[in-house]
């Protein structure tokens, strides 16, 4: 099988960035110009082709292009040299090689890869583990966004169960796809593999993808339970998997609720691994996609410092894709958490900036949900409450499974005085994200928005729940002594008061005011009123 497999790789052409290797001549060619190779120079390079976009470890070299022999990490390292030079390629701002520290090697450019004119493939050949191949003339490497396809559901049953598992893989595909974060293998190709459990290493060599989702729907009487599994192709592992049970009371309305869960974890789980993906790279070696996540990761430190790393991966992006509209979305998140956070000088200017930055995301790309999502949250600090929910609910029609903007709504209609609803959205948020770093934030809108009804003792539980999770900052203790004094908890109103202002000295209600912009009076006495509460329990 190796013999016929390098048989048949041989009638390949690889083509990738500005350069071409021709496997038959084993030649590497830039437009018309051969560049010459040393043999082993040229056995480094046509292993890191065929593994893309894969990495090779040392060991992964040693096998493929020594032959197994022992090869010192200084001799690795001086082929790489060589490499290079040849390439024209800069280690500090790599085009072709890039290098993962303490991991391995891998190709930067994407690969596409035809055959030799006049060639016939062998049945033999498959490509190498996270190989980027050619279906017919369709160029299958992989797309710098995150690429998946959802496998049509198994069922036992009859056919009305097939059916339900259909219409559920359906509308999980659907969904995926109007998040817009995704590169989603449409339903025509997804269709080609029948109901049940596949290799998933087979599915991303087929389609071109590195993310899997596959389930199966077991119906007994008015029951359903409905597992489902999201695998990381390249790395042939699970990364998440879950089962739901229901009461098949209503059909539709079970779907659309399994739906809404299985695409809030699977995009959730993918943000995840693509932000611990893009910290492994060096900053030199980011693209586009990579150095938003990285932004990512940094925003969710909520610290000053971190906000300014962000600021940097994020324009980053910009500058390496001018319309990708998230890294605008990325940039008005720092100037939004500048202004709330009152850690400018200027506040209103970073508020004004928030609000360009976030009508320039959405003038990229009217139909993301971060561009409204952006925005929403600009027209919420400039104290536009009604724009703000417009943008917000924009947001959520697009992408139901937005965990973090279907919050942020909540968060909006708390201000405007519609906590029957902030409610509903907040607990909405927390059953996509059970685990979100906003989940402090989640729970806070849940628990003001029950004080602010009048449930003072529930809300004081919630808000000790709150202040408790990662990320809580100085807000929430406002928030939570608030809840407190309200509920007569003095001792709990005591601590979370005094954490307050150890965090942020003099900080009183119209600190309060300025962060949460209550548009009904009673709500904006109340709070007054817990302050000078609170004040008199120092």
């Amino acid at each position: 099988m190796a013999d016929a497999k390098t048989a048949g790789l041989s009638q390949l052409i690889f083509e990738f960035a500005d350069l071409t290797i021709d496997a038959r001549e084993r030649a590497l060619f830039r437009d018309a110009e051969r560049i010459a190779l040393p043999k082993l120079t040229y056995e480094l390079l046509f292993a890191l082709v065929d593994a893309a976009p894969g990495l090779l470890t040392h060991d992964d070299l040693a096998e493929r292009v020594w032959r197994g022999r022992l090869v010192t990490p200084e001799t690795l390292g001086q082929r790489v040299l060589l490499l290079r030079r040849a390439l024209g390629d800069d280690a500090g701002n790599p085009r072709y090689l890039r290098v993962v520290r303490g991991q391995g090697y891998q190709l930067v450019p994407p690969v596409r890869v035809r055959r030799h004119p006049g060639a016939r493939l062998s049945s033999a050949v498959g490509p190498a583990e996270g190989v980027a191949t050619m279906a017919g003339d369709i160029d299958l490497s992989l797309p710098a966004q995150p690429s998946i396809v959802v496998l049509p559901f198994d069922a036992d049953g009859d056919a009305e169960h097939r059916h339900f598992a259909r219409g559920l893989t359906h509308d999980i595909m659907t969904r995926i796809a109007r998040s817009r974060l995704f590169f989603v293998i449409a339903r025509g190709s997804a269709l080609r593999f029948a109901p049940g459990a596949h290799d998933v290493r087979e599915v991303a060599r087929k389609l071109g993808v590195r993310y899997v989702v596959q389930g199966d729907v077991r119906i007994r009487g008015a029951t359903v339970r409905i597992n489902v599994a999201l695998a990381d192709a390249l790395e042939g592992r699970e990364i998440w998997a879950e089962n739901f049970h229901r009461r098949l009371e209503s059909v539709f309305e079970t779907q659309e609720e399994i739906t809404d869960l299985v695409v809030g974890a699977i995009s959730t789980e993918i943000e995840l691994a693509e932000r611990q993906r893009a910290l492994l790279e060096t900053p030199a070696s980011l693209d586009a996609w990579s150095a938003y996540h990285r932004g990512c990761w940094h925003m969710y430190r909520f610290t000053p410092e971190d906000y300014e790393r962000a600021k940097g991966f994020f324009e980053l992006s910009a500058r390496l894709d001018p319309n990708a509209s998230r890294a605008f979305a990325g940039l008005s998140f720092v100037h939004w958490q500048r202004a709330f956070f009152e850690i400018s000088p200027d506040r209103n200017g970073e508020t004004q900036r928030a609000f360009e930055l976030a009508q320039q995301a959405l003038s990229l790309n009217p139909h993301d949900p971060l561009g409204h999502w952006a925005l929403g949250r600009a027209h919420l600090l400039r104290g536009e409450m009604s724009e703000s929910i417009a943008e917000l609910s924009a947001a959520t029609a697009l992408n139901p499974s937005f965990a973090v903007g279907q919050y942020t709504l909540g968060f909006a209609l708390m201000q405007a005085g519609d906590t029957v609803h902030s409610i509903e959205m907040a607990d909405k948020a927390r059953r996509l994200s059970p685990y979100d770093p906003m989940s402090f934030a989640m729970i806070g809108v849940r628990g003001f928005s029950l004080a602010l009804n009048g449930h003072y003792d529930q809300a004081a539980e919630l808000m000790a729940l709150s202040v408790r999770q990662p990320n809580a900052h100085y807000h929430m203790s406002a928030m939570a002594a608030v809840c407190d004094v309200l509920a007569g908890d003095e001792p709990a109103a005591r601590r979370n008061f005094g954490r307050l202002l150890e965090a942020r000295p003099g900080y009183g209600a119209s600190d309060f005011l300025r962060a949460f912009q209550f548009q009904k009076s009673a709500h904006k006495k109340l709070v007054g009123s817990a302050f000078r509460r609170l004040a008199r329990l120092r």
